[in-house]
């Protein structure tokens, strides 16, 4: 989050529409809008143990990838909700124009077709599709 220099607020905001929804974290610029652009990015976290890619033919994200990128595009649409808006103008001070969405789920694909296939299907989304590193008893290997 600094590297971004963002500030990270978990579990908010609460929206009113949907009841109570809220997303696992939240990030907003340091230092606020910028040239007259507001901006806010929404990270949802799941488990590292998550499956990413399906193995059937044409193949692609997994059921639980496609429902994470469902769960932060759903809490978009809820970020620009009318009566959401007092909500969000209480945790940022703001109300963001813009919006950069994000998952966290599973881990790095271990062989080569399985990066090319997670590159392929992440380069034809909206939203960013990370994974955990991969953690080995010698190295770090993303």
């Amino acid at each position: 989050m600094q590297a971004r220099l963002g500030v990270p607020i978990s579990h908010r905001p609460t929206f009113i529409k949907p009841d109570r929804w809220t997303p696992d974290y939240t990030v907003h610029p340091i230092l606020g809008p910028q040239h007259g652009r507001s901006m806010i990015e929404v990270l949802e976290l799941k488990g590292p143990g998550e499956k990413l890619l399906t193995r059937q033919q044409h193949r692609g994200f997994s059921h639980r990838v496609n429902m994470a990128v469902d769960q932060v595009r759903d809490y978009e649409r809820s970020l620009h909700d009318p009566e959401n808006l007092k909500a969000i103008e209480e945790t940022f001070g703001y109300v963001p124009e813009l919006s950069k969405l994000a998952v966290l789920i599973g881990r790095t694909p271990t062989t080569s077709i399985d990066r090319e296939v997670f590159e392929r299907r992440q380069s034809e989304l909206s939203v960013k599709v990370s994974h955990t590193m991969k953690f080995s008893k010698h190295k770090l290997t993303r």
